[in-house]
């Protein structure tokens, strides 16, 4: 692992926003052109309502606000399919399929729900490899949903992640956006992370107007990778994404997020 080893928790102040799940494959036509009958049919009973939409390539673009718009590399027709509370969202282009929550709460039930999908996928179209993995995890802390509204940020996240509010001369109210980004190397082929980090507000309809600081954690591997190993990467991106995660975070936050300790 490329950040420190850490134990695996699952919070119950979760901090997560969204997670996503993009894997993208060379283009197939027939999605393009056709309607995606049995595809849906296969996925109906979990993803009974449908829509269509123009896609975007989810690599992330340098900007400073968590939920805002990733790189587009091209746009084109996409169909998507959420649960009834839409909480769940499957996506599916004619060069990628897609998953996505803001209501994630293990790796355990998005990978399930995601080789699910998969297996549908390479059923109905049966895609000859992988072009690029990419598993993406948005978390915003809200001081006031803690707790923590008199602590700094500085009490609450390292300093390699930190930009201005690493020093205490200048007053925090000041800002009014700060952006930090790093791209890093992972101990294993091919494989990246990119990471965002700054002031954000949360998007959601019961929201406040409060800052939040925000870690977006963005690991990819573009490489042709084969449909049965794709899993390899995305296990490790879910291990490593909680390590840097509590690389990022204090002893104070850590608690303060209300960790609870899960087996391996």
């Amino acid at each position: 692992m490329k950040f420190p080893e850490s134990p695996r928790v699952r919070y119950t102040c979760n901090p997560l926003v969204e997670v996503i799940c993009q894997l993208r494959f060379p283009k197939i036509l027939k999605i393009e052109k056709e309607a995606p009958v049995d595809f849906q049919e296969a996925v109906r009973l979990e993803y009974p309502v449908f829509n269509t939409s123009q896609s975007i390539d989810l690599s992330l673009l340098s900007s400073p606000q968590p939920n805002s718009p990733s790189v587009v590399l091209g746009q084109s027709f996409a169909y998507e399919f959420a649960d009834k509370t839409g909480e769940w969202k499957l996506t599916l282009g004619s060069d990628f399929i897609a998953l996505s929550t803001p209501k994630y709460e293990s790796w355990e039930d998005f990978r399930k729900r995601l080789l699910s999908a998969v297996e549908v996928l390479t059923k109905c179209y049966n895609p000859s490899h992988f072009t690029r993995i990419g598993l993406r995890y948005e978390n915003l802390i809200i001081r006031s949903e803690l707790g923590l509204e008199n602590r700094p940020w500085r009490e609450l996240f390292n300093p390699p992640v930190l930009g201005v509010f690493v020093t205490e001369n200048l007053s925090e109210k000041d800002f009014t956006e700060t952006f930090l980004y790093f791209k890093c190397r992972l101990d294993y082929a091919d494989a990246m992370v990119n990471v965002r980090c700054g002031l954000g507000i949360k998007n959601t309809p019961n929201a406040t107007n409060e800052p939040g600081y925000f870690i977006d954690a963005d690991f990819n591997a573009e490489k042709t990778t084969e449909i049965k190993d794709a899993t390899t990467y995305l296990d490790r991106f879910n291990r490593e994404a909680g390590n840097l995660f509590q690389w990022c975070i204090t002893p104070t936050l850590h608690q303060s997020l209300q960790p609870k300790s899960i087996e391996r």
